[in-house]
């Protein structure tokens, strides 16, 4: 046993046991989220969003539906005046 889990250990059993509770749901949690970010996350997110943008731009067809730009991206946007400007 390594000393932080000799800490947690001693820490935790000093706890009431709803707490003690709440303790090892945490360490639950956090076991759960590292497995599901090692499976998620074999490589970073930049990586994953340049092999996504690649794909789409192989495809050839993103964006060719949009006749004006500037009229799409205001409507997506919703743009509207500010106060005190016109």
């Amino acid at each position: 046993m390594n000393a932080i889990t000799q800490k947690i250990l001693e820490k935790s059993t000093m706890l009431p046991t709803a707490l003690q509770q709440e303790v090892l749901d945490f360490v639950s949690f956090l076991q759960y989220k590292q497995k599901t970010y090692k499976q998620d996350n074999e490589q970073p997110n930049g990586k994953k969003i340049v092999n996504l943008m690649e794909q789409i731009a192989k495809r050839g067809t993103v964006f060719k539906s949009i006749q004006d730009p500037v009229a799409w991206q205001r409507e997506i946007r919703k743009d509207r005046p500010l106060p005190g400007r016109k």
